[in-house]
């Protein structure tokens, strides 16, 4: 039996481990054998959501517990954009149940070295997304408009791409008003710290997959462009293999067959 894959979806409105559908349909076309996990994080889908601020490290948590009630082979750990951070703490808290890392998408090599200082956090966690402000924020960003808008600036390589399927998946997966708590966390950063040591002193093997068009998230000026994005991880983990597909910032989804491919090849190679 091949390794089992447990899948760490991205955190945002809307999103849980639905994100996982196309990627899985995919794989299981080619195939049938490999166990995919996918479960939700903390706050998000069918997951247990609080108002409390999350970490890397309390997402982390459920699944390395999952790990341990399933007692099964340890797993490649899958992890879609800024999840990355959450995989480095599944690693940091049960280095024996891993045995590779697939990073997909990820952060720019700036965003995970440079910590969020966390009283910085913590304010904006108090003084704006935990009162009124951030319940009206949220029904804002949960809207189609808005989510349509966001998804074609920030996501997809092709707007045409962004259809009724992705809209309607964020839509009820943000209909619960505590799933903003989930997001609010990542918003505000707590996820953030100097990931850069852990991520360069893994031992075990890894793939990082980009987008051909990959950005970063928002309006920033500074962003890298996926070939300096693809430059900087080269050099900083000269060990690891990187490849790049089509699409932009959610391959699993916009560019799922290619993604799988990817994937599949290196595991099997």
């Amino acid at each position: 039996m091949s390794e089992p894959l447990l899948l760490i979806h991205p955190v945002g409105v809307g999103l849980s481990s639905r994100f996982w559908e196309r990627f899985r349909a995919s794989w299981q076309r080619h195939d049938t054998t490999t166990s995919l996990l996918a479960p939700d994080l903390l706050g998000c889908g069918g997951a247990t959501m609080e108002k409390r601020a999350l970490t890397a490290a309390d997402w982390a948590a459920p699944l390395v517990a999952l790990l341990h009630q399933s007692n099964s082979e340890p797993v490649v750990l899958v992890s879609q954009g800024a999840s990355l951070p959450i995989a480095l703490a599944v690693i940091e808290q049960a280095p024996d149940r891993v045995s590779r890392l697939v990073a997909i998408s990820p952060p720019g090599w700036r965003v995970l070295s440079e910590p969020f200082p966390e009283p910085r956090a913590r304010q904006l966690w108090r003084l704006l997304f935990s009162g009124a402000i951030g319940g009206l924020f949220y029904r804002y960003a949960r809207r189609r408009g808005f989510l349509r808008s966001f998804s074609e600036k920030n996501l997809f390589a092709e707007a045409s791409a962004v259809d009724e399927e992705w809209l309607t998946t964020l839509e009820e997966g943000s209909k619960a008003m505590a799933s903003r708590w989930a997001v609010f966390s990542f918003l505000a950063g707590f996820w953030r710290r100097n990931w850069e040591q852990q991520l360069c002193n893994l031992t075990i093997p890894v793939l990082v997959v980009f987008g051909q068009d990959a950005t970063g998230i928002g309006r920033s000026k500074g962003w890298d462009d996926a070939d300096e994005r693809i430059a900087t991880f080269k050099s900083k983990l000269p060990q690891a293999e990187i490849h790049s597909i089509p699409g932009r910032n959610v391959l699993p989804y916009e560019s799922a067959e290619a993604c799988v491919d990817a994937v599949h090849s290196w595991l099997k190679a």
